[in-house]
């Protein structure tokens, strides 16, 4: 696939799942105001913490291998 192709079948991809988001965040909403009290009870203030590290630190992994693949000149695959 081109560049053109892919950077298209990304953005469709992303207007579908923000549209399909949208249309079913009424749903999603009630069901996790349900489940917040239930989850809350289950994880102490250690696991909360530890899981929000574990989350920023995949973040800043997926940047720096972005920005690696960006920089990388070659594509050999």
């Amino acid at each position: 696939m081109g560049r053109i192709t892919t950077l298209l079948t990304i953005w469709v991809v992303s207007f579908v799942v923000g549209f399909v988001g949208w249309m079913m965040y009424p749903q999603i909403s009630s069901l996790l105001s349900g489940l917040a009290p239930i989850l809350l009870g289950v994880f102490d203030a250690q696991m909360t913490n530890a899981a929000m590290a574990g989350f920023a630190t995949s973040i800043v992994s997926v940047v720096i291998v972005l920005l690696w693949a960006s920089r990388t000149k070659t594509n050999r695959f």
